[in-house]
């Protein structure tokens, strides 16, 4: 297979460093409208798992920019992100934890269970329905205007770009120097692809085209 040709789109992330709970999403596309089918899929917190990875891991959350094959940027969703539970008060997801304790089990007398004095051992031991109970919202204006328009050559449906770092933030990440990602979801732990929250006409995602 040739080498990528470089060029422009936006990459999320959603990822926890292995170690943690070794989840790796990359979700690669060139239009904005994309990026946020991706990153609402996630504040839907359909199963819990997200505000589980986001709260208790502290799970990477972002928009990488990548102009004509280089990551210029990365936009942190985090401080663009709430959470509540049970209709409190909304709190910045960074605050997202002490919701997750308050909503911890109780004994017969009333009295928070005393297994941990300060946090769950670990995600079997909390409050599981509390993750899922959990709501998250964005300030999605605020992080669109992070994500200036692409330039060209844009990926599309079938391509590959490389993707080289100016500056690499020091943040955990699964993307590398040098690495080359293509266009769709794409779980780096499974090794699979995702189903996209959106489609595109005439894409099949898990097709193996090139066209460069």
């Amino acid at each position: 297979m040739p080498p990528a040709v470089p060029r422009s789109c936006y990459i999320v992330e959603l990822s926890v460093q292995p170690g943690g709970s070794r989840w790796a999403e990359l979700h690669v596309y060139s239009e904005v409208q994309h990026v946020r089918a991706c990153v609402d899929q996630f504040v839907a917190n359909d199963d819990g798992l997200s505000t589980y990875h986001a709260v208790w891991y502290g799970a990477t959350l972002g928009v990488w920019l990548v102009q004509r094959g280089e990551v210029v940027e990365f936009v942190d969703l985090e401080p663009h992100l709430s959470a509540r539970i049970d209709g409190s008060e909304w709190v910045p997801l960074s605050q997202a934890q002490a919701l997750v304790l308050a909503a911890r089990p109780r004994d017969e007398d009333g009295d928070e269970e005393e297994e941990d004095d300060r946090l769950p051992a670990d995600f079997e031991d909390c409050d599981l329905d509390a993750y899922g109970r959990m709501e998250l919202r964005i300030d999605w204006e605020a992080v669109a205007a992070c994500l200036p328009a692409l330039e060209s050559p844009q990926l599309r449906p079938g391509q590959r770009t490389t993707v080289t770092f100016r500056s690499k933030p020091e943040i955990g990440s699964y993307l590398d120097d040098g690495d080359e990602v293509r266009f769709g979801s794409w779980d780096l732990e499974g090794g699979d692809g995702l189903p996209p929250p959106f489609t595109i006409e005439g894409w099949q995602h898990d097709g193996d085209d090139d066209e460069d």
